[in-house]
C-alpha cells in the first residue's frame, strides 16, 4: 500500500491537462481482482505522467475491498472514481478539470487515503489528540493550557504541568497532529477552548505553549474565531517569523514514530501518513504563507502577552557534555599528575565555556524570530530550545520560573534574575 501512496502521490504531483468532460476507463479484473499496475496506468495515462510500476493487487470482492475502494474514491480527487461492476470489470471515470495540483492538496488526499485504509487505527492514534481537562474541573479557579511543539506530544508538557500543579494550579493539556498544517491544529484547538468557554463562561484561561505550539494558539487566540477567556498568554521558544531547522522535521517524525511503534501497540505504519505529510514543516520556513497570515493579524486586546526565548545551542550543550565526560574518564587519583593535570584542565574549561556560551538564539528559533511587534515583555533565557521547556541534566526546565512568577505569583515583576535580557 506504500507503493499506492506514492504512486498516487505522484500522478498528483502536476497540473492535469484541460479536458471538458469526463472519460472512462474500463479497467480487466480476474475474479474480481485489481492489479494496481492497471490502475496506475489508466490513472497516469490521463494525466499525461509516466507510469509508477507497482505488482500489489487488492480482491475487490474479498473482505478488505469495499473498504479499499472507499478509502480510494475518498483520496483521489472530486471528479475521480473508480466503480466495479461485476468480477471481470472495474470503470474508471476522470475529470480533469478537477484535478488537485497543488502539493497542499495532495497530501491531504494521501491523508484521507490512509485514515480510510486502516480506520482502527486511526481511531487509535486520534485518541492521543484533543484538549484533556482535569477531573473535575473547577470553573472558579483559573485554568492552564499546555501545548506541545512540533513532533511532540502532551508528554513533553508534564514536567511543566506536574509543577504548576504543585503550585496549585489547574492544568489542562491540548495534543494535536504535529505534522498536519498549523491551521488545522490552530482550528481544532479553537473548536475546544470555544466548547470550554461556552460551557464555564467565567473560567480565566491562561496558555502556556512550547515551540510551534505558540503558533497554534496565536492563530486561535489572534483569529476570527476567539471565542473569549484567555487572560495570558506565554509563548516560550516561539519560532515567529519561522525556522529553517523545519526542513529537518522528517527526523523529527521517524524519531517519534519509533517511539510511538515501541511504546504503543496501536501503532501503524499509517499513523505517518495521518499525523500529516510535512506541511507543518512547510508552514515553519521563513516567509512561509502561513506566517505571513498569522503575522499580519494584530495582537489580541485583553491578552497578557510573555515569549521566554533562550540563547543558548542545544549542540553546545550536548557538545560540553561530551567533553565533561571525555575529562571524566581521567582517574581521580591522577587528575594532579604532570600531563594529567593540564589535560583534565583544559577539558573542564573546555566543556565550561560550551555550557555558557551565548549566541543568536537556542539552536532552531533565532532571537529576532522569537521576537513579536507588540509584545514588550520578552524575556531571554541562558538556556537552548529544550532545556527551556524540559528538565535537562536534573535541572527544571529553565523557563519555568518566568512562567511562575507570570501565572502562579502573578505580580508585575520587572524581570526575573535568571534572564539575560528583558523588556517589560
Amino acid at each position: 500500500m506504500t507503493r499506492l501512496l506514492l504512486f498516487l502521490a505522484l500522478s498528483f504531483a502536476l497540473p492535469a491537462a484541460a479536458c471538458a468532460s469526463a472519460h472512462e476507463d474500463r479497467i480487466p479484473l480476474k475474479h474480481g481482482i485489481l492489479q494496481l499496475h492497471d490502475l496506475n496506468s489508466a490513472l497516469c495515462n490521463e494525466l499525461n505522467l509516466p507510469g509508477c510500476p507497482t505488482r500489489d493487487q487488492v480482491n475487490l470482492r474479498g473482505a478488505d475491498g469495499p473498504d479499499f475502494l472507499l478509502a480510494l474514491n475518498a483520496c483521489m480527487w472530486r471528479g475521480c472514481s473508480l466503480a466495479v461492476a461485476d468480477d471481470s470489470i472495474a470503470t474508471l471515470t476522470v475529470e480533469r478539470n478537477d484535478a488537485p495540483s497543488k502539493p497542499e492538496a495532495i497530501r491531504r488526499l494521501c491523508r484521507i487515503y490512509a485514515a480510510e485504509r486502516a480506520p482502527h487505527a486511526t481511531a487509535a492514534q486520534a485518541r492521543n489528540w484533543g484538549l484533556f481537562l482535569p477531573e473535575p474541573l473547577d470553573p472558579s479557579r483559573p485554568l492552564v493550557v499546555l501545548i506541545h511543539g512540533l513532533d511532540a506530544d502532551r508528554s513533553d508538557c508534564m514536567p511543566i504541568g506536574e509543577l504548576l500543579h504543585s503550585a496549585g494550579q489547574q492544568v489542562a493539556y491540548f495534543s494535536y497532529a504535529g505534522d498536519q498544517p498549523i491551521a488545522d491544529s490552530a482550528a481544532r484547538f479553537g473548536q475546544a477552548l470555544a466548547k470550554l468557554h461556552a460551557a464555564n463562561p467565567a473560567l480565566t484561561i491562561n496558555i502556556v505553549a512550547h515551540s510551534m505550539g505558540g503558533l497554534v494558539a496565536r492563530q486561535y487566540v489572534e483569529g476570527p474565531d476567539y471565542a473569549g477567556g484567555v487572560d495570558r498568554m506565554i509563548l516560550v521558544a516561539p519560532p515567529n517569523h519561522g525556522s529553517s531547522w523545519a526542513r529537518l522535521r522528517t527526523i523529527l517524525s521517524i524519531e517519534e514514530n519509533l517511539h510511538l511503534h515501541h511504546d504503543d501497540p496501536n501503532w501503524s505504519w499509517t499513523w505517518l501518513v495521518t499525523e500529516g505529510m510535512g506541511e507543518a514543516g512547510t508552514d515553519l520556513l521563513p516567509d512561509s504563507d502561513f506566517l505571513n497570515q498569522l503575522n499580519s493579524l494584530p495582537r489580541r486586546s485583553g491578552v497578557k502577552y510573555t515569549i521566554i526565548a533562550g540563547n543558548h545551542s542545544g549542540v553546545n550543550r550536548v557538545e560540553g557534555n561530551c567533553v565533561q565526560r571525555i575529562a571524566n574518564w581521567i582517574p581521580a587519583r591522577t587528575r594532579t599528575w604532570w600531563g594529567f593535570r593540564h589535560c583534565y584542565t583544559r577539558l573542564q574549561r573546555t566543556a565550561s565555556h560550551l555550557h555558557v556560551q551565548t549566541g543568536d538564539g537556542d539552536g532552531p528559533v533565532a532571537l529576532t524570530s522569537a521576537k513579536l511587534a507588540g509584545v514588550t515583555d520578552y524575556v531571554v533565557l541562558p538556556a537552548d530550545h529544550v532545556s527551556l521547556y524540559l528538565p535537562v541534566d536534573g535541572r527544571p526546565p529553565a523557563a519555568w520560573a518566568v512562567i511562575k512568577e507570570r501565572i502562579v505569583d502573578d505580580h508585575e515583576s520587572i524581570c526575573p534574575i535568571a534572564a539575560t535580557a528583558c523588556v517589560k
